[in-house]
């Protein structure tokens, strides 16, 4: 297990590092500079190139990338160049955000995907299972911003129910929350019932049912084994969420990490956009490590 750990751990450093290259560089060649944004459109050239050299632009890449890596190990983040906020009170704040909405989307996709997927295991072949299987299929099936246009336009412009954007109370954070968590939802629901089918034909079952024991205890005695694929699925599903995270945020204008990732790239703010790119690659690289430990624990012949 220790040779498997160390393994998993170096590929995973060995993935940050080049993935913190391919950020750092594709940000330093996009097209514009923040000079571009922080300065009047009329201001002289000189005074520009002076304001690039401030910040260290013109020097060559690599050096500007060693320069970060040493600020990052002495915990200085920087600034925001278009605020002039700390990074580090901008990841607090937006960093929140993001954790409430997300762990919020991860909770209910369990809530209600696995309680389903039990359903369906208990009713195969019936109304019940086929409903809940074309539920399931539906939200594997539409794209994420097509489903949150739909509840924007059935919740807030139709009924007037619920805010179409904004944040941060509990009616702003619904629709966020339903579209985040509608495919993690549907592959839970598939995911359960076919690990559930699978322990239900397994051997001490049949003993149990022998023994006259009512269904639903036979259910709850194969629910144990049958939640372990759920389990180690948790590491990619949390990679997938903060993929999704951009899309969501950026549609329902919440103030969250990939929301405000995405204005710092439009407006050129390099010390925001580097800082949260890295933030959000970490997370999803952490994630799938913690995928790859949770197969080697569950499974001990992907360890071999």
């Amino acid at each position: 297990m220790i040779t498997y750990l160390a393994g998993r751990t170096a590929r995973t450093l060995v993935i940050l590092f080049l993935a913190s290259v391919a950020v750092f560089y594709s940000l330093r060649f996009a097209p514009g500079d923040p000079s571009g944004v922080a300065l009047s459109p009329l201001v002289l050239e000189e005074i520009r190139e002076a304001y690039r050299e401030r910040l260290g632009l013109n020097r060559p890449i690599y050096l500007q990338y060693l320069t970060y890596l040493g600020n990052l190990a002495q915990g200085n983040l920087g600034q925001s160049l278009i605020n002039g906020k700390p990074i580090a009170e901008l990841f607090v704040e937006h960093g929140r955000n993001s954790l409430i909405l997300g762990i919020t989307a991860l909770l209910l996709s369990y809530a209600v995907g696995i309680p389903a997927g039990i359903l369906a295991a208990a009713y195969r072949n019936r109304p019940l299972d086929q409903a809940i299987m074309g539920l399931g299929a539906l939200g594997m099936g539409i794209p994420n911003f097509w489903l949150a246009l739909l509840l924007v336009y059935l919740f807030s412009a139709t009924l007037k129910w619920l805010p179409s954007a904004g944040c941060c109370g509990p009616k702003y954070l619904i629709m966020p929350a339903l579209v985040l968590a509608a495919e993690g939802t549907a592959v839970t629901m598939r995911m359960m019932r076919s690990s559930m089918l699978e322990q239900i034909n397994q051997d001490f079952v049949r003993t149990h049912r022998a023994y006259g024991l009512p269904e639903w205890k036979v259910l709850l005695f194969t629910l144990r084994n049958a939640l372990i694929p759920i389990i180690s699925l948790t590491g990619l599903r949390l990679g997938w969420l903060i993929g999704y995270t951009l899309i969501v945020e950026t549609i329902f204008n919440w103030p969250g990490v990939g929301y405000l990732l995405v204005e710092s790239v439009l407006r050129r703010d390099y010390p925001v956009a580097q800082f949260f790119s890295l933030v959000l690659v970490l997370a999803v690289v952490l994630s799938s490590w913690l995928a790859d430990i949770l197969y080697g624990v569950v499974d001990p012949r992907v360890r071999r």
